[in-house]
């Protein structure tokens, strides 16, 4: 019962909004099915019924038995009751968000349609004159405004054609202007998403977005009229290197700069999340370059202070454990202690054995040294890939430092895990990077302290593979050999 559509609706309710549910149930404009009369009786059980405690359970029998005078039969009638009183639910959440304040353009646009299709052609002209007001006010250019602007200017022209008397340009080059500003921006957004995508997961790229990367051209005007386009452009050609480089980053974090007080939140929050992106990315390459480590750390404790790493009010786990990471790679323990310890009840989806948080400590207690307690807080799996392969990786680093027995089968053990299901999880160039991490552990495991040329060897082979994963680790314990 609890797994119906209607339930699952219902449990996301807060107070005011089951008020509401119950007006809407009153009125007969909505609840005007066969089973009108006993849909308000059963969304009153439903909306004040304690999900959270150890009540009577709404199962279908109950439910029954109280809203039908005859006998539990079969569930049929109730089915039909629950299917109408789903539509009441659906018909107020459809109806709060349309008529939410931020959605006034929507309102205004289809309004001057009803006018229009009422054949009030002057009401209609004038709420299209105030529907373009408010967009040449609009403060912020961003992706919205461009979608609503096409929308308005391809209305006027069908306006125009409708009533075509041979003369003007039936406002075809505003048209055109709106939709090209629509398709770049949406098009640099969906390719960004796509390029980001393919650095850090196995994707196979089609054909058809290969000649959409290749072919991408955006035109000198619209970079100059929209900062959106242009840092949208930035990134594009950014992410379109196989390595970008520190300069990289300082070019689109001073563009962001200079562009920071035209944009809105929405868009410096994704600007700032590509930009930090491209700093994991490059510090996961130039693994020797203090300053990138920094700039990260920087940036990440920055965008928290701004609400900026929140989704909704939540973190997203991979976002969880790169701000912990970045804090412990400039060894701020403190502050990285107390981000994990504030915010563990912040995460999306965190699970009932809170895996996403331990392993979080575990990269702490890692850090700080704390060797045994890491092994005993990373969890055996995770749905999330780089958990899974962070958390395999930090295993194998904490029995080394132990000194641990267990360390070659485990090493033999995550060998085999890469061989048989890798390629499944990671891109080529992930899966290499983690090869790479196996087989040099395995010659440091190998290795006999105190042998300088056995040493120096594994440290040149190291210093060759700079992008492997753990590759400051790597380097750190060849030469503690020496």
């Amino acid at each position: 019962m609890e797994q119906s559509s209607l339930i699952e609706l219902i449990r996301t309710l807060n107070s005011t909004e089951k008020d509401h549910v119950r007006q809407f149930a009153a009125l007969p404009f909505f609840n005007n099915g066969k089973m009108r009369a006993h849909v308000g009786p059963l969304l009153e059980l439903c909306l004040s019924h304690s999900w959270d405690s150890a009540s009577q359970p709404l199962d279908k029998e109950f439910l029954s038995n109280t809203l039908f005078s005859e006998a539990y039969v079969n569930g049929r009638k109730l089915e039909k009751v629950m299917v109408e009183a789903h539509k009441i639910v659906r018909a107020f959440l459809l109806v709060q968000n349309y008529y939410r304040e931020d959605n006034d353009f929507a309102q205004n646009f289809d309004f001057s349609e009803i006018v229009r299709s009422r054949n009030l052609e002057t009401r209609f002209r004038h709420m299209l004159a105030k529907i373009q007001r408010s967009q040449a006010d609009s403060p912020w250019k961003n992706e919205q405004y461009y979608h609503r602007q096409f929308v308005l200017e391809y209305a006027i022209f069908e306006h125009e054609c409708l009533h075509n008397r041979a003369r003007g340009d039936l406002n075809i080059p505003e048209a055109l202007r709106a939709l090209d500003e629509h398709y770049y921006i949406n098009r640099l957004n969906l390719l960004n998403h796509f390029l980001l995508q393919q650095k850090v997961a196995n994707v196979i790229v089609p054909d058809s977005v290969e000649t959409a990367i290749s072919e991408t051209s955006v035109p000198g005007r619209y970079l100059e009229t929209s900062a959106t386009i242009k840092i949208n452009t930035e990134i594009f050609f950014l992410l379109k290197k196989s390595h970008p480089e520190p300069s990289d980053v300082r070019l689109l974090f001073d563009l962001l700069k200079i562009h920071e007080e035209g944009l809105d939140q929405d868009s410096l929050r994704k600007f700032y999340t590509y930009l930090r992106n491209v700093c994991v990315l490059i510090a996961n390459v130039f693994f020797d370059d203090e300053e990138i480590r920094h700039t990260l750390f920087d940036l990440y404790r920055d965008n928290l202070t701004r609400g900026y790493l929140h989704f909704e009010g939540k973190l997203h786990p991979n976002t969880y454990l790169a701000v912990s990471t970045a804090a412990v790679r400039v060894n701020q323990y403190e502050w990285g202690l107390d981000f994990i310890e504030q915010f563990k009840d912040q995460i999306i989806g965190e699970n009932e054995h809170q895996d996403i948080y331990r392993f979080n400590m575990a990269l702490y207690l890692f850090g700080v040294g704390r060797y045994d307690e890491c092994l005993t807080y990373i969890p055996s799996t995770s749905p999330f890939i780089d958990y899974l392969f962070r958390g395999k990786r930090l295993e194998l680093k904490a029995y080394y430092e132990i000194d641990s027995d267990l360390l070659p089968y485990k090493l033999d053990a995550f060998k085999m895990f890469l061989s048989r299901t890798s390629q499944k999880l990671l891109s080529k160039s992930q899966n290499q990077l983690n090869l790479d991490f196996a087989n040099l552990l395995y010659q440091l495991i190998h290795s006999i302290p105190g042998d300088p040329k056995r040493a120096n060897r594994i440290i040149e082979r190291i210093q060759a593979k700079k992008s492997t994963t753990e590759w400051r680790w790597l380097l750190e314990k060849a030469e503690a050999l020496r």
